[in-house]
């Protein structure tokens, strides 16, 4: 009842011909042997069934890469994506860390607690194995049958692939869980983004170990054999203040990266917040997860205070700061959606790059790798992962893929950078402007109720809906400009976005204030609101000066304020009787 991740075939992907395999992590380099006559058979994506494992697969395999393949600089990087790596050669840099990932056995389990304190814990003192996953109810929820959406009891046993890439997830993403129960070395819940290559249409699809080698980053410190523990922490034991020997600093026991002495940044990959022990079930079974039959993990034993992770910047996070000067903190999924005005701060950055940055893999595609991506294939996507928590409560996990828009020359990505942001600023005015309206149309002038809530949240929602398509097809018409494209060249583009959220706006300010059409009397605020957000759209009051603004267009010359007092009552008559578009 063994499982190595390195050795074994535990990996569950979707292949080019539209089949499902299990292969090893080499597998990924050398592909299946398709039937004879066919066109070659290679994983495309990982298929474990649920989006949280699928993401936590790609970090976990691309962590993998960057502790075996020892890429210090971009040259290394370049000579690996030319395809400089065979199946036989992965297989032996793998070998020497091979004993550092079994999931089971009497010497270092993955992801586990080197002491062995399960040993006696009776069965109802355990925790089941569900539980290693995110969203599953709490003990007070389940006690208060509080379980509604995501019920108890959906996965009573799992087979080791799954019990270990569970494992995974809850160290990667853990949320705070009591106390003593350490959150993850990027906090609670945090978003991890991928760069997805894309193949040329007509063409195949890019193979698996490709976007995997893409969100490779360099790292200049490399990870000596002897001091494996550093990355890997399982590997040494941990103290009462949850701090390994190599990892601790000297006051209050948080880790920080310290190549030198302490942690290796590659720990980033293998953060071990929770002191966990597998417990495998009595006798074989089949997975809940899986459906394969087997071996299996019923429970597991938790005991307090893990790894306590000070200061990290994981490469596939993107982050943020209060000020010029603070100390960087996860960016984090609010809510299921990831809109246009998320995807500027993770594939962007902010303006300077000070208060937002983008995670390291974006950047490196944006700069060193532009070119090597688009001549294998065309615009990337970002894909975007991570649980929206309410804090120990997953309330979704968002999953979604944008395009990148990857420039091909410098002076095309800082255009389009400055020509996104401001489509993005103008979008964010243009709900706000219509926000107000609908409060003023629903609630009247005195409310103060609270935008992301009820009928306000649900319009301004709707309306980064309805502009998201557009915002991509705009920016992506912004690349298509010949280089020397000046900003006169760029104000068609910037009028069609106006336009775009122009109807949008009123589109939805329309459905959420409908007109009462029996009663003239009462249309009259909703018809002054609906004139006020039309006159943002035309230039007028403090909030059209700063649409305009955002767009970077020229603010219309006045032509005599339009006053919404002199003829309200006449157009709230009007539009009752339909007489009025």
């Amino acid at each position: 009842m063994r499982l190595n991740l390195l050795t074994d075939a535990w990996l569950p992907v979707l292949l080019r011909s539209g089949a499902k395999a299990w292969v090893s992590l080499p597998g990924l380099v050398a592909p299946a042997s398709a039937p004879s006559g066919s066109a070659p058979d290679y994983a495309v994506d990982f298929a474990w069934g649920r989006p949280d494992l699928d993401m936590a697969c790609h970090e976990l395999c691309i962590g993998l890469l960057q502790i075996c393949l020892d890429v210090r600089d971009e040259d290394d990087w370049a000579a690996l994506w030319r395809g400089a790596m065979t199946g036989p050669e992965f297989v032996e840099r793998l070998q020497p860390l091979a004993f550092a990932f079994e999931l089971t056995g009497d010497g270092p389990r993955f992801l586990q607690d080197p002491e062995p304190f399960e040993a006696g814990v009776a069965a109802a003192a355990q925790s089941d194995v569900e539980a290693l996953f995110i969203d599953t109810p709490g003990q007070n929820g389940q006690k208060k049958n509080a379980d509604v959406l995501t019920h108890r009891g959906r996965y009573p046993a799992l087979g080791l692939p799954a019990a270990a890439m569970a494992l995974y997830a809850l160290q990667a993403f853990a949320p705070a869980g009591g106390a003593g129960i350490r959150t993850s070395l990027r906090g609670g819940g945090p978003l991890s983004v991928l760069v997805i290559p894309q193949a040329r249409p007509g063409s195949a699809p890019v193979p698996l170990w490709r976007r995997l080698l893409a969100n490779v980053t360099p790292e200049p410190n490399r990870l000596k054999t002897a001091r494996l523990a550093s990355a890997l922490p399982w590997l040494a034991p941990v103290s009462h203040k949850g701090a390994t020997p190599e990892g601790a600093d000297a006051t209050g026991g948080k880790i920080h990266p310290d190549p030198a002495e302490g942690a290796h940044p590659l720990q980033a990959f293998f953060g071990m917040p929770r002191r966990i022990r597998l417990v495998p079930g009595p006798a074989a079974g089949r997975c809940a997860l899986t459906g394969c039959e087997g071996p299996v993990v019923t429970g597991f034993v938790q005991k307090p205070h893990g790894l306590d992770y000070g200061l990290w910047q994981h490469p596939l996070t993107p982050y943020r700061r209060l000020k010029k000067d603070g100390e960087p903190y996860t960016v984090k999924p609010k809510s299921g959606r990831f809109g246009y005005r998320d995807w500027v701060s993770v594939a962007l950055g902010s303006e300077e790059g000070v208060l937002a940055d983008m995670p390291r893999t974006v950047a490196q595609a944006r700069k060193a790798r532009a070119a090597a991506l688009l001549t294998s294939g065309r615009d990337p996507l970002l894909r975007v992962g991570g649980w929206a928590m309410n804090n120990m409560e997953a309330m979704a996990f968002l999953s979604a893929e944008q395009p990148m828009h990857l420039a091909g020359t410098e002076d095309q990505a800082r255009r389009l950078t400055q020509f996104a942001r401001s489509l993005a600023a103008a979008g964010g005015e243009a709900a706000s402007a219509l926000r107000e309206a609908v409060r003023v149309a629903v609630l009247g002038e005195a409310s103060k109720a609270d935008g992301d809530k009820g009928v306000l949240a649900q319009a301004q929602s709707a309306f980064f809906a309805a502009t998201e398509a557009p915002f991509h097809d705009i920016t992506a018409q912004a690349l298509l400009l010949p280089a020397e494209a000046t900003p006169d060249d760029m104000a068609p583009l910037r009028q069609a976005w106006l336009r775009t959220i122009q109807r949008a706006a009123l589109a939805q300010f329309d459905l959420h204030a409908p007109l009462p059409l029996a009663d003239p009397q009462k249309a009259e605020p909703l018809v002054k609101a609906r004139h006020g957000l039309l006159g943002v759209f035309l230039g007028y009051r403090a909030a059209g000066g700063r649409l305009y603004e955002a767009l970077g267009l020229p603010k219309p010359e006045p032509k005599g304020k339009p006053s919404a007092s002199g003829k309200t009552r006449k157009q709230a008559q009007a539009l009752c009787e339909g007489e009025l578009a």
